[in-house]
């Protein structure tokens, strides 16, 4: 009666321990891991957190895979037959675990379901641009004809580690001409290209090049070159300032026979402020003390308020004053422009 009675829990606890194995068999599914290379690994899940999963392969018994590797996971077409036999002889547990439908199991769906990465932005949006052209003309007692463009592009690429700090390029060019009284009254074309690095938070490196002419001031050519650093001072949705501090070098090539070359420092701010949904105000300025002698400089100051008539269509009235301690001769230290444009951003 004993040995019966013991053969009878012997058993129960064969039954038990089988049906405790067959579960575990069945959380231990065969997958597919696709990784963000390329790459595939084929094993069996044996442990996952919120950090990585280890899997068992053919090669290896536990390679931990870190979950930002991770692009997708599938599960393998590959039947799991298990065959649990206990101490009785007699007695032998089979089952077989099959890979249910998506539909039927939550989990499987979640991790059958291929992880569809969000869409980069291709190499055109990350480009943003404005133009104006403008006309400013005056018939009486003195005819003046003066018009003026403006082409303005931006190129900002979020970095892949963190989408935070960008890579920008700003690309500008300005064109004028006109005549008073039939008299040539202004011939300037000029451009820049200013490129900058995020490489903090606040902080980010640049380095500024343009050239031009301005057959009004008598420069035939110049350029600039200069690298420096610079600080987002201001990140606000309606309100962005940043500050710079750099070198500059700049050359001079006058119509008058004389030229200059020079190294600079660069001291500059400059403004967007979004004053309502169709008003705001961008502004810039650039102060240029010669090194070595700080009574010799060269100022820029643009500020220009736009006002959007449709979604991308805008007026705009701008403030130009340019000043040189030193221009050619017969040239005024300093120059004002007040120039009226219709705008179109893209």
């Amino acid at each position: 009666m004993m040995l019966k009675r013991l053969n009878l829990n012997l058993l129960r606890w064969a039954i038990l321990w089988a049906a405790f194995t067959m579960v575990d068999a069945a959380l231990a599914q065969n997958v597919i891991l696709h990784l963000r290379n390329g790459d595939r690994i084929a094993g069996t899940i044996i442990s996952e957190n919120t950090n990585q999963v280890t899997v068992s392969t053919v090669w290896i018994k536990e390679l931990a895979v870190p979950l930002a590797q991770i692009e997708r996971r599938e599960l393998s077409a590959t039947n799991t037959v298990l065959t649990v036999k206990t101490s009785a002889p007699a007695v032998v547990v089979t089952t077989v675990l099959t890979n249910k439908p998506a539909a039927t199991n939550a989990v499987t769906a979640a991790l059958a379901k291929p992880v569809v990465p969000p869409p980069k932005p291709s190499w055109f949006k990350r480009w943003k641009g404005d133009v104006s052209v403008g006309a400013d003309l005056v018939y009486g007692a003195t005819d003046r004809q003066l018009y003026h463009g403006h082409l303005g592009l931006t190129y900002s690429q979020p970095y892949e580690h963190n989408p935070q700090k960008f890579f920008r390029d700003v690309l500008n060019f300005n064109a004028e001409y006109g005549k008073t009284d039939g008299v040539l009254s202004a011939n300037r074309m000029d451009g820049s290209s200013k490129t900058d690095f995020d490489v903090g938070r606040k902080i980010y490196v640049y380095n500024l090049v343009g050239a031009g002419y301005d057959e009004i001031r008598k420069i035939d050519i110049r350029y600039e070159v200069g690298p420096g650093v610079g600080y987002h001072l201001f990140t606000k949705t309606n309100y962005v300032m940043n500050v710079e501090l750099g070198s500059n070098y700049q050359a001079e090539y006058r119509s008058d026979n004389t030229r200059s070359e020079n190294f600079y420092a660069r001291i500059a701010e400059d403004i967007t402020w979004k004053l309502n949904k169709t008003t705001a105000l961008v502004e810039k300025f650039e102060l240029f003390p010669q090194l070595g002698n700080s009574t010799q400089y060269r100022a820029r100051f643009e500020a220009t308020l736009s006002h959007s008539i449709l979604s991308n269509l805008s007026l705009n009235l701008t403030l130009l004053d340019l000043y040189d301690t030193r221009p050619a001769s017969a040239v005024p230290h300093n120059e004002v422009q007040v120039r009226s444009s219709l705008g179109f951003k893209f």
